[in-house]
């Protein structure tokens, strides 16, 4: 960036604010503007696709110059996001007439009030309502080759600087397959790392998204300064009731987020209350691969999308996703992510779907009241960051009103943990009384232009309106009098931010005017003027709006903070609230789609009568959904061996068993008559073929690794879903492979697995081996047409029909 040799004091002012955030682009405001100059207007115009111009054209050194509407710029800050950049918002401090009012002028102070990264994003409109954002970082704590630090402790903290919610865990010779599976579970748009683990490919699918991995120095991650900035952000002495206690990396991680969102934040992070311990042998494991075979968020090779849902179900969150807040939709995703491994948690939260699920009028109401709040964690976390308007506030109040019904009309349900979520019910009534106490029932979007407050509100703004009032009534009758004196009775007086008020006369009737009329403007038809009367008058009206938009906004302020300051509980009620819609979903779902509550229990047996999958079976298939039952256990049905021909529903008998033991475990009915479910650390899956050309592996390779994972993870109490291992490559060689890998997971491992193959000769294990039952996909021939039954009954398939 090349300034100009003598830059006015505008760009003096730019390119101070700008070296003090070189990465970022600088959104500058200037009136309805945030403008760009110098190298950020070039990148900022490639990007958005506008047009790059310059400042001072008639000057040899022109500055390069593009800008935007300030009223349009959260639609361009989310392109500049999404490309990877940083955004610095730098606004107006003063109020711009004020400025003008001073003698001999002067300009506008300005400040950078945020930035914006790809983790820090809180706009709303920026943000999709249904899903959460992450920003996470990761902390070692040994050095020298990647794989030996790998293999020791890693923390890991995550963030929702949106919702306030924020996490840390570690992990135990974690290596980089368990660290990937972490990062994978939440998804993180902007990941912080040590220089230690600035390595390529170490962190799948986001090594080629621009501004996704950002390297901070090492002593950004020492344990005893991240202790330090912990404990005197959330004002304790230690963090031993943050269950963190004596986890060095856990805080090191910890510390170093929260370093970085509050330097980036510019103002207070108040909203971010507490800091939670995330235990990872609480939540069933579900690596990137299982996530993707079983669809559970989004469909295979079709991105992450929100177009389907209930109505138009392609994945399982779009089928369960019936929530009536944005909060129980992130919620419901994150129990879909995070199946429950603790049976009293899982019983718990069935025993509340069942109630639900039973008492029709109540989950109606329920859900009925539900739908009338706003998102919570998200409102109260703007109101926090001072980002808030004052719709906002009446978006929080209005929210507000109905928890006292909500209380009432689930009064009566038994289930532990409804009666836990009343035990500490807060109606919040009194935050409701501080916003409709003094904000107007419709105020304006901008807050520096009054409307704010309601009237009766405030005394002393009374008095102010009042004279207000009198000063533009004034204005209109100098009006009446500059016509009468000049004659001409199309004379105006008129006003805008940049010349404030002026009088307006077109060219046809400029022949007399008086002597103190001084020309301010020239326009194609017309020519404005101000007098010194005017001038007075002026001044006198734009300082009593001006006292009365900052006394409004002075009060605005006071109430944003008296609200901020009952954050937590808030917080508190938006998560109960969140529990409430996806319980009450869940319930709602069993009850269009005929789901059964499972038995869920510490034993290995798995006994579905009747099973379903929950997506395809609501594709209004031709032929209709044919239902299937399933025994696993690790005495006689340990190893379920499935052939038959292609087409048949192997895979689809395999993901259903996947997905019916995924819903009991995060506490759904499920779709079957009946359904035992003995309790899952892990699902794997090795489905499908798929190469990795970027990363070098061939689809043999993929398969080979992902199957070596399997291998290398799985328990006696994980389940295996393996279709067709060994075909990419040649029959024998496949064949080989496939015995080994089944017989290893048998003999070995003793995981529960479903394992689809063609290859004939494995149901001879069967033979050599206990515990394997072979099992075939069910056809009839008749001609020469094949008709596929879509039962899966015991037994071999008698002939391939691959030709």
């Amino acid at each position: 960036m090349k300034p100009a040799k003598d830059p006015t004091p505008l760009m003096k002012q730019f390119l101070d604010i700008k070296n003090r955030h070189p990465d970022a682009l600088l959104f500058f405001r200037v009136g309805d503007f945030y403008e760009m100059f110098y190298e950020d207007a070039k990148t900022a115009s490639k990007i958005l696709d506008i047009a790059l111009t310059t400042r001072d054209k008639n000057k040899e050194e022109a500055v390069p110059l593009c800008g935007v509407p300030y009223h349009a710029a959260s639609t361009y800050i989310a392109r500049l996001i999404r490309a990877g950049r940083k955004v610095a918002v730098c606004e107006q401090m003063e109020d711009a007439r004020k400025v003008r009012l001073q003698p001999g002028g002067g300009i506008v102070k300005r400040e950078v009030v945020r930035v914006i990264t790809p983790g820090t994003v809180v706009d709303p409109d920026l943000l999709d309502a249904r899903e959460p954002l992450y920003i996470a970082a990761v902390a070692v704590q040994k050095s020298g080759p990647l794989d030996s630090i790998l293999s020791g402790t890693i923390g890991m903290a995550y963030l929702s600087l949106s919702t306030g919610e924020f996490r840390t865990t570690e992990i135990q010779g974690a290596g980089r397959q368990s660290l990937a599976d972490e990062l994978a579970t939440i998804q993180p748009r902007e990941l912080l790392v040590p220089p230690a683990l600035n390595s390529p490919h170490l962190f799948p699918g986001m090594e080629n998204q621009p501004g996704t991995i950002q390297v901070r120095p090492d002593w950004h991650f020492e344990p005893d300064l991240s202790h330090q900035i912990l404990c005197k952000h959330f004002g304790v002495p230690s963090l031993n009731g943050y269950g963190c206690a004596g986890k060095p990396a856990a805080i090191a991680a910890a510390g170093a987020l929260l370093r970085y969102v509050m330097e980036n934040q510019k103002g207070s992070v108040t909203h971010i209350t507490a800091l939670s311990w995330h235990s990872t042998e609480d939540h069933m494991v579900l690596d990137p691969v299982t996530r993707t075979n079983l669809e559970l968020t989004q469909q295979v090779g079709r991105g992450t999308g929100r177009q389907n849902g209930p109505d138009n179900p392609q994945t399982l969150l779009g089928l369960l996703d019936h929530s009536q807040t944005p909060m129980g939709s992130r919620m419901l995703r994150d129990w879909v992510l995070k199946p429950l491994r603790k049976i009293e948690e899982i019983q718990k939260r069935l025993e509340a779907v069942n109630v639900l699920f039973e008492d029709y009028r109540t989950r109606s109401e329920l859900r009925s009241s539900l739908s009338a709040v706003h998102d919570l964690e998200r409102l109260i976390s703007r109101i926090g960051l001072g980002t808030a308007n004052a719709r906002d506030l009446n978006r929080l109040k209005n929210s507000l009103k109905d928890l006292p019904e909500i209380s009432r009309v689930i009064s009566h349900l038994t289930a532990p943990l409804i009666r836990d979520t009343l035990k500490t019910w807060d109606d919040l009534q009194d935050i409701y009384q501080i916003i409709d106490d003094t904000l107007a029932p419709d105020p304006p979007l901008q807050l520096h232009q009054g409307g704010l407050i309601k009237p009766g509100a405030n005394p002393e703004l009374e008095t102010l309106r009042t004279g207000a009032r009198d000063g533009k009534d004034r204005m209109a009758g100098l009006e009446s009098q500059e016509r009468k004196r000049t004659g001409i009775n199309s004379l105006k007086i008129r006003y805008n931010q940049v010349f404030g008020y002026y009088i307006e006369i077109t060219r046809s009737k400029l022949r007399h005017l008086p002597s103190d009329y001084t020309r301010k403007q020239t326009l194609v038809n017309a020519e404005r003027f101000i007098t010194p009367e005017l001038k007075a008058l002026e001044q006198k009206v734009l300082g009593a709006e001006g006292q009365l938009v900052e006394l409004e906004y002075k009060i605005f302020e006071n109430t944003r903070s008296r609200v901020a300051g009952h954050t937590a509980r808030i917080q508190e009620m938006a998560r109960k609230l969140a529990s409430l819609d996806v319980l009450s979903t869940l319930a709602e779902v069993a009850h269009l789609h005929h789901y059964v509550r499972p038995q869920v229990h510490a034993g290995l047996a798995i006994r579905i009568t009747d099973g379903r999958h929950p997506v395809l079976e609501r594709l209004n298939l031709s032929e209709g959904f044919v239902p299937n039952d399933t025994l696993m256990d690790h005495e006689s049905h340990r190893l379920l061996m499935i052939t038959g021909p292609n087409m048949a529903g192997k895979s689809t008998y395999m993901r259903q068993v996947a997905l019916i033991v995924l819903m009991a475990q995060m506490g759904s009915f499920v779709p079957a008559r009946e359904a035992s479910i003995g309790l899952t650390d892990r699902i794997f899956t090795r489905v499908g073929a798929a190469d990795d050309l970027t990363g070098g592996r061939s689809t043999f390779m993929v398969e080979m690794q992902e199957a070596a994972n399997i291998l290398h993870h799985a328990t006696p109490n994980s389940l295996i879903l393996l279709d067709e291992i060994g075909r990419g490559t040649s029959t024998f060689d496949g064949i080989s492979i496939a015995w080994a890998v089944a017989e290893y997971i048998h003999t070995r491992i003793g995981a529960r697995t479903l394992f689809a193959t063609h290859y004939h000769e494995l149901t001879d294990l069967a033979i050599h081996h206990t515990g394997i039952q072979n099992l075939r996909a069910e056809v009839r021939e008749r001609n020469d047409e094949i008709i596929f039954l879509r039962k899966v009954v015991v037994g071999k398939a008698d002939q391939s029909y691959g030709v």
